[in-house]
């Protein structure tokens, strides 16, 4: 394993390098199967963009991302982090990118939210953290929800993509949710 600092049963998290967003990242980004209801892939990337994107990260007090690793392989397989954070109302936004197709629908990003939930309460002392994801995005939706993110709300026709507008599913998760659901 390659400095890992939260690890699980099949990956574990590390920080990002300048490599991952410059290899795997890149290459998810540009991907219109991987970025279909996502922000990400509304523009071309180019490796400059990705290159200003991990600095703003790395300097950021507000974002803590991490790259997402098979355990069995040690390839980068996805992103995930807490951002927007916001110190004084003890909350975040939440984000995840599985972008290796080969570990999809294989609970790795089940994993990688309760570890990155855990770690948003129990070492952040978060004491919300939501999200916001596309309707039409039925695998994500119900991911969220088995991880224990609860619906707050719609947001019509928020997203457009793909050539027409989609409605924006909020949804969020608390402290005592967490815990109770532990």
């Amino acid at each position: 394993m390659k400095t890992p600092f939260i690890v699980g049963d099949k990956l574990y998290l590390r920080g990002l390098e300048k490599e991952d967003l410059l290899g795997n990242m890149f290459n998810w980004a540009n991907d219109s199967e991987v970025t279909l209801y996502m922000y990400m892939g509304l523009k071309p990337n180019s490796k400059e963009l990705m290159a200003q994107e991990y600095d703003r990260i790395i300097h950021s007090e507000k974002d803590i991302a991490f790259a997402i690793v098979d355990k069995k392989t040690d390839a980068h397989i996805g992103n995930i982090g807490l951002y927007v954070i916001n110190w004084l109302y003890r909350s975040a936004e939440y984000r995840i990118v599985i972008g290796e197709k080969d570990f999809w629908k294989k609970g790795y990003g089940a994993e990688a939210a309760k570890l990155v939930i855990d770690y948003g309460f129990n070492k952040l002392n978060l004491n919300k953290i939501w999200l916001g994801v596309n309707s039409e995005n039925k695998a994500a939706v119900k991911s969220y929800k088995a991880a224990g993110f609860v619906e707050e709300g719609v947001l019509r026709q928020e997203i457009y993509r793909n050539g027409r507008y989609y409605d924006a599913i909020r949804m969020s998760i608390l402290r005592e949710e967490f815990y109770a659901k532990k």
